[in-house]
This record gives C-alpha cells, structure tokens and sequence, in this order.
C-alpha cells in the first residue's frame, strides 16, 4: 500500500476494513503456530485518534507490544502515525521502538512534521544499529536534517559507521557493556543496574584493559553464580569469536551459528573492541541475505526497497534489466537451430522433443546449482572441496542421465507407435523410409537421438552447474547470480547444439546422403 493512496481521503472506510481483514489474516496464521494477543486493527487507532479518545489509545498503547503497535500503524495515513506520535509523549522508549518497525516513508513523515522536542525525544530512543540502517536509506539532505537532530556523540559513532558500507562495520552497535579489567563481579551487576537500560543487550560482558582491547567474554548467565567479591577477570571466557568491521555482513552467519552465539563482538585488527553484533541483527542479514539470493536466482535485480513500497517503474525496471540480458542470450538458440535446419527438414519430427530436453536438462542444471549454492552459503563447502564437488557432480550428473535416458528411449517409442504424436511426416514420407529401412527404424533414430542428447545434457548440465557457482565465488561474484534463468538459458544452448550434433551424426551414419549438406558447412 503506498504513501499516495494512505493519504488519500477517498474511500477511507474501505481501506481500513481491508487493512482489518489483513490483520485478521495474520493473526490466524499466527494462531496455528504460536498463542497470540487479540490484534490491534488498524479502525480501532483511527478511530481513538479522531475522536481524540486518549484513555482508549494509552490502553492500547500500554498493552500492545511496539511490533504490533507499528503493524496497527503502517495502514493508517502519515497524518495518523504524526498524531499518534503527538498524542503519547510519555513513554518515549516505546515510542522509539516503534519507530524502528514503521516504514522508510512512515518514518521520513515524522522526521518532516513531528515538533523538534518530541522528535529529538524518541530519535534519542532508537537504538544505534535501527538508526543506522534508517540513515543508510535517507536521501543526502534529509540524512542530515536528521544527524543534526543528534548529540554530538552519536553523531560521530554514525559517522563512523558509515565508513563501513555494506561490511559488519555498518550494522554493529556500540551500545554494549564493557568494564575495566580487575573489576569485581560486584562492581559489574552495579553498572548493570546503572546502565543496563541504555545499552543493545548485557547478556555478554566485554571485559577490556585501559587501550580499549579485548581480554575476555563473560555471560550474564555464567556470571550470577559466581562469588560477588572475585574478579571479573579471574571467571571470563579468553577463548572467544569475533569478527573484523571489515568482513563481509554475511560472515557473521556461520559464526554465530557455530558457536551459538547470542552476542558477537567486533574487534579491529589491533584488538581494539569497536561494537557488538546481536541475534537480531544477524536475523536481519541472513534474512537480506536470503531476499537478495532468491531475487537473483529468479533473475530479478535486487533492491534495497521492500516491495510493497517500491514504484511500479522500479519493480518493472528490476525485472526488464535481466529479461533483456536473457533475451539476448538465447539469440543464439535461434542460430543454432537455424543452422541445423536441414536435420530439422529431414525429421521434424525432432522438433516435439526439444522442449522435454531442454527442461530436463535446465531442472538437471536448477538442482545442482541450489545444493552447490546453498552449501557455499552456509560455509559446508570451501575452496579445498572444489574438485570433489566437482567430479562427484560429474559422476551424479552421468548416473542421473543415464536412469533417464533409458526411461526416455522408452517413452519415446511409445509416444512415436501411440496417437500422442503426430508421426505423420514420416509415414508420408516413402523416400524417407527407404533410406532408414522402415518406419520403426527411424523411431528408433529418434528415440536414440533424444536419449543420448539427455544422457550427455544431464551429465554436462550437473558438472557446469557446479562450476559456475565455484568460479564465481572465487572471482568474488554472488554464486546466487549463477542459478535460475541464466543457467537454464545457458543449457539450453549447449543442450541445443549436443541434440542437433547427435541428431547430425547419427542421420548421416544410419542413413547416408539423407542430409545433403551438413547445416554446419553453410555459410
């Protein structure tokens, strides 16, 4: 639903009622899953804030969470949310989480028209990383309308975060807690109570020395149970991840998931501690992460822009660029089969069978590249194992071919002596006959012809597929860019050229002089 038809005043009753049923919706789905609260529709925040009925939106407002209370919000128009915002300035913690669940244009529409005070009071509870991520997604100018709405300080760490673009560095958080070395336990649970409230997480304490470096990790958890008097340094962890500000955002997936890690910190390559990376914003990244990898393996140019809030030239934009790329490509399956016209002429009957090859041959290639994918994602394939996925796909691609090429012969012959297929062509076709001896001869041709095109097409289609990702990966290239469409097209031209190259060869040799020049000699 976007920002042009939220403020339309037009047909009010009918876009609430939809975003009600929306809601239902959700809850329902949810309900199979987990036990969850009646919802909070979005009628009933409207009708609170225009009757100006501020006991019902604080009871909604004290007994909704900020994830459902911004899911009530995102319906309703920027005037709504702006009033809503104006209506509640007594518990700005809540209303800056909310903030950080609302829409780009939800949010660009309170930093425009929310009164400074009140702005300055909830930008200051929106926790770095959100803030962040919001800044990244803010036009120059209102970018730094918004920076100068900010403490000096924060404004610095924001700064500095965006020296890191697209790395760990650029959605870490420096709200963290970390205490001196030699301080005591004691002293750690005061801070914590002191403190604690302001900070991304505490369950992980980062015990540091005077520059600032990294000695040891220390669980919350860990740490209730030890001796208040004893020294923080004498109970934490020294063997402990971490990550450079400088790594890639997706790298910090396999280590937080193999360590099991709820907090990661993030130490330059001095040892100096820098922030931390939280569950959440690790969630966030593997979630982007995924988005990006399905949208190029369905060859759809990836966006930073959600959907629903994306312009139609945009998302229409994302699509055309790779339709044209693929567009071009398969020119050359239409040289190709122009160039093996006179295999076309003699059995045209070879046309039926080129749309089973070609997806055979393309879900054959599908398959491999989403194993070989998926494993270089999730780290259980590195460079040492290149050859052995290599030539195991090879021997998998060849048994695979083989299984369904001796399916197809018989399927072939079936189709070819049943009405399935109209063989008329070749029934009619006495000279023909003549030269392959009879009619069942020259089912067997074809039926070879498409059985041996799948055995080498499946064979080829897995050890390519499982180049491709590999290369790509070590000249530094999404893997992903590999999948879906590109490499189905990329098939179907070798795939065309191994059947009419089969299809040639085994028409010259079964019946001599039957082709008069060989498509490939003709200029």
């Amino acid at each position: 639903m976007n920002n042009e038809k939220r403020n339309d005043p037009q047909d009010e009753k009918e876009r609430l009622e939809l975003a009600d049923d929306m809601t239902r919706n959700e809850v329902v789905q949810e309900e199979e899953k987990v036990a969850v609260n009646d919802p909070v529709l979005p009628s009933m925040l409207h009708q609170a804030l225009i009757t100006n009925d501020k006991t019902g939106l604080m009871e909604i407002f004290r007994d909704n969470s900020a994830v459902v209370l911004a899911d009530s919000l995102i319906p309703l128009t920027d005037n709504e949310i702006i009033l809503f915002y104006s209506s509640l300035e007594n518990d700005y913690d809540k209303l800056g989480e909310i903030f950080s669940y609302l829409l780009v244009e939800e949010r660009k529409a309170l930093i425009n028209n929310l009164p400074k005070k009140t702005l300055l009071a909830v930008l200051s509870n929106v926790s770095n990383d959100d803030m962040a991520d919001f800044l990244e997604d803010l036009p120059k100018a209102l970018r730094e309308k918004t920076l100068s709405y900010l403490p000096n300080k924060r404004r610095n760490i924001f700064n500095q975060l965006s020296a890191y673009s697209d790395t760990v560095g650029s959605i870490m958080t420096t709200e963290y807690l970390s205490v001196l070395s030699g301080t005591t336990i004691s002293d750690v649970f005061s801070r914590i109570k002191q403190d604690g409230a302001k900070l991304e997480t505490v369950r992980s304490i980062f015990i540091i020395d005077n520059a600032n470096k990294l000695l040891g990790v220390e669980r919350l958890e860990d740490m209730m149970f030890e001796d208040p008097k004893r020294r923080i340094d004498e109970v934490m962890s020294k063997d402990f991840a971490y990550i450079s500000p400088i790594a890639d955002k997706e790298s910090a997936v396999p280590v937080c998931q193999e360590y099991d890690l709820p907090v990661l910190p993030v130490v330059s390559k001095n040892g100096e501690m820098l922030g931390i990376l939280t569950f959440d914003d690790v969630m966030d990244v593997l979630e982007q992460e995924s988005t990006e990898d399905t949208l190029k393996q369905g060859a759809v140019a990836p966006t930073d822009v959600p959907y629903m809030e994306n312009k139609v030239f945009k998302i229409a934009l994302s699509y055309v660029i790779w339709l044209v790329i693929l567009l071009v490509i398969n020119t050359f399956t239409g040289i190709i089969i122009s160039r093996f016209e006179n295999a076309l002429l003699t059995l045209p009957i070879l046309l039926s069978f080129i749309p089973a090859i070609n997806d055979s041959v393309g879900n054959s290639s599908s398959q491999t590249t989403a194993m070989v994918i998926r494993s270089l994602t999730t780290g259980e394939i590195t460079k040492k194992d290149y050859f052995k996925v290599v030539s195991r796909e090879f021997l998998t691609g060849f048994l695979s071919g083989l299984i369904v090429a001796i399916f197809d012969f018989g399927w072939v012959m079936v189709e070819l002596n049943t009405p399935i297929l109209n063989t008329d062509s070749i029934a009619t076709n006495p000279d023909l006959i003549a030269k392959f001896g009879s009619a069942q001869n020259i089912y067997l041709a074809v039926a070879a012809i498409t059985a041996f095109a799948l055995l080498i097409g499946i064979t080829f289609s897995k050890l390519f597929a499982a180049i491709l990702p590999l290369v790509a990966k070590a000249v530094k290239i999404d893997p992903a860019v590999m999948s879906g469409p590109l490499m189905t097209c990329l098939m179907d031209i070798v795939t065309l050229l191994l059947y009419f190259g089969i299809a040639t060869a085994m028409i010259d040799g079964v019946a001599p002089g039957t082709l008069m020049v060989l498509p490939f000699l003709r200029v």
